[in-house]
């Protein structure tokens, strides 16, 4: 069986000021497979660091993702996600 997989991009870019370091939450996911996550820069010359990841969930029926970002150098950031079903 071969798995079969899925790319989220989050709706819009997040701003986020030089030497920052922020909270953010991404609701997207489910607890049947599995999930990859990431963020990246939409602006040249820019650097952004995820420090800290968890998921949390109600009583099965939203995943929420919570990021802990630091940005170097400030602009706009995007948060990635992977789906992959069959795994």
């Amino acid at each position: 069986m071969s798995a079969d997989v899925h790319h989220f991009w989050t709706p819009n870019n997040v701003f986020q000021a030089a030497g920052t370091t922020v909270d953010w939450e991404w609701d997207t996911g489910e607890g049947d497979d599995y999930w990859g996550f990431s963020i990246r820069p939409t602006q040249f010359n820019s650097g952004v660091e995820i420090l800290r990841q968890f998921t949390t969930s109600d009583n099965g029926t939203k995943w929420t993702e919570h990021f802990t970002v630091k940005s170097f150098t400030g602009g706009l950031n995007r948060f990635s996600a992977i789906r992959v079903v069959g795994a």
